[in-house]
């Protein structure tokens, strides 16, 4: 059938349901119900959830996300791993590692699709930090390790809530409404006391380097000054001297663990000089006993690089190391682009703004922590990768001006310029 202009006319699809069964992955994926209630587990929910989030994308490909850099480079990035399946020393473990990273996809489109209003990013981020309130709650009860999975210690919880913390932060600052207010600023403190009851050192690195890029961006410095100090109070006073005294041998690098990493940072170096190309997915742990020289006293057969860097490098080589800073670029440029201009703000423009900055803290808490633990196929980053380009195609619908048009911006300076320029334009 056909409109005034003689072109066919679109059918609206309702992704209602849709939308429902992308939060629902979220779910069985984070909070793993399966693994507390007893038979749950036998159905297998996140494979369920997973095809039928399949079936909404073949039904409505139409609807499909096409010219997204960010999700062409996580193609580019799977593809690449696949790759290297036939040429890995272990090839199950470089199939595992692709099949893994390709199951994120039916989640990030399915993102991308049904998050397209300001509604729904609404909707989402609560449901993402509420999720955050639930495990934080359960490692809280557990001597600060998470159900397993992606939360297996102390480390990979706090690295996740240092994630989800400046979302909880900023959209506090901005929010009007008395009990989401409420909500946000609950959020915070129980993410915040599940970093210290966890005792990562690798979280509180993580923490201090995230909450210094809230106050770098924030554009309400001396308010975020107080809150920090505020916040470090109740924890300086809810640790204790035990918690302060481990926390102050992070800079010790003649400590076992501490001198641990660094010789396997040096191994997985010396691994990639000898493989530029890569040596597969989740092959650092099969190749490792080949490069730790005299550095261990023993084989280290599975040892891991405990660093996303130093996976990323000897694991992918040069093609994964150009793949990975290209998405990191655009996910700078994007989320300094969310954010408007404009003199008179309205309530939607407030929120994307919040949402800005909280992209650019949470990539500083997902980095900064990463740095120490092997968490280069985990889901979040890629995860919030997804947010940010929703919440740049939503920003772009709203807009008015061209300029905050992300999508049409293509980065062509320097990483380390990029990033410089991405938070000084921001704060």
């Amino acid at each position: 059938m056909g409109n005034a202009t003689g072109k066919p006319e679109t059918a609206v699809v309702d992704t209602t349901t849709w939308f429902r069964c992308t939060m629902l992955y979220l779910l069985v994926d984070y909070a793993r119900p399966q693994d507390l209630i007893p038979g749950v587990g036998a159905i297998r929910p996140a494979l369920l959830v997973m095809a039928v989030l399949i079936f909404f994308l073949i039904k409505h490909r139409a609807l499909l996300v096409r010219g997204a850099k960010q999700i062409r480079m996580i193609w580019y990035f799977i593809a690449l791993l696949g790759l290297f399946i036939p040429f890995a020393r272990n090839n199950y473990y470089a199939y595992a590692t692709f099949s893994e990273m390709l199951k994120f996809m039916p989640f990030i489109l399915s993102l991308l699709i049904c998050v397209n209003s300001i509604e729904r990013l609404k909707t989402f981020v609560k449901f993402y930090v509420g999720l955050m309130i639930y495990i934080s709650l359960y490692a809280m009860t557990h001597g600060g390790m998470g159900s397993g999975n992606y939360f297996a210690d102390e480390n990979d919880v706090s690295l996740y809530i240092n994630m989800v913390i400046p979302f909880c932060y900023f959209l506090f600052l901005i929010e009007e409404k008395k009990w989401t207010k409420v909500f946000y600023g609950t959020a915070l403190m129980i993410g915040l006391l599940t970093v210290v009851i966890s005792f990562s050192r690798g979280g509180f690195v993580g923490l201090v380097i995230m909450f210094f890029i809230v106050w770098l961006v924030s554009p309400r410095k001396m308010v975020t000054v107080v809150a920090i100090l505020f916040l470090g109070t109740i924890v300086y006073f809810y640790a204790g001297e035990t918690y302060l005294n481990e926390m102050g041998t992070v800079t010790d690098t003649k400590e076992s663990t501490a001198k641990a990493r660094l010789n396997s940072w040096a191994s997985g170096l010396d691994m990639f000089l000898d493989n530029p190309l890569g040596v597969g997915g989740n092959n650092f742990q099969v190749r490792f006993p080949e490069y730790q020289g005299d550095r261990f006293n023993r084989g280290m057969w599975g040892r891991v690089a405990h660093s996303l860097w130093f996976t990323l490098i000897p694991e992918t080589g040069i093609f994964g190391i150009v793949i990975y800073l290209r998405l990191l670029i655009y996910n700078l440029k994007d989320a300094r682009a969310i954010r408007t201009r404009r003199k008179v703000l309205s309530g939607d423009d407030r929120y994307l703004n919040a949402m800005s900055i909280a992209f650019l803290a949470s990539l500083a808490g997902f980095f900064a922590s990463a740095s120490f633990i092997s968490v280069l196929y985990y889901p979040h980053y890629w995860y919030l990768t997804a947010m940010i380009v929703a919440t740049v195609r939503i920003r772009k619908k709203l807009s008015e001006a061209p300029e905050d048009d992300a999508l049409e911006k293509t980065p062509g300076k320097p990483f380390g310029k990029a990033l410089r320029k991405a938070v000084g334009r921001t704060a």
